[in-house]
């Protein structure tokens, strides 16, 4: 019978993909024509992305508006809470709108928290 080993790096190997779950929940406000995206993927009430991605959320309406009722990432509530954080920083949107999360969710969060640094 034939052994298979493997060397440390193949067993320390972590796969990082489609390991951050994004929940997003909009309310609309007056039939609203808008375009909702992340990492420039049309938005969905719940998206997958690598662990070690940036995630940049841009809205641009055309007429109406929409609520950011809730945005979490992973079962932490990011939006509304950190909405100062975007620009414009409302969750009342009317007009162009970003949020950014440059660099991996987790060392963002744990910062923007005052957790202090992650490794």
């Amino acid at each position: 019978m034939r052994q298979i080993t493997k060397n440390f790096s193949d067993i320390t190997a972590i796969d990082t993909n489609n390991l951050l779950q994004v929940e997003i929940t909009v309310i609309e406000h007056n039939n609203p024509a808008y375009c909702f995206t992340v990492n420039d993927l049309p938005m969905k009430s719940q998206m997958y992305f690598d662990l070690l991605d940036s995630l940049h959320f841009r809205c641009k309406i055309n007429n109406g508006a929409v609520e950011i009722a809730k945005i979490s990432i992973n079962g932490n509530e990011v939006l509304p809470i950190y909405q100062h954080l975007a620009d414009p920083s409302t969750a009342w949107i009317t007009g162009n709108w970003e949020f950014v999360i440059n660099g991996p969710f987790y060392l963002w969060y744990h910062k923007t928290t005052g957790q202090g640094w992650t490794a």
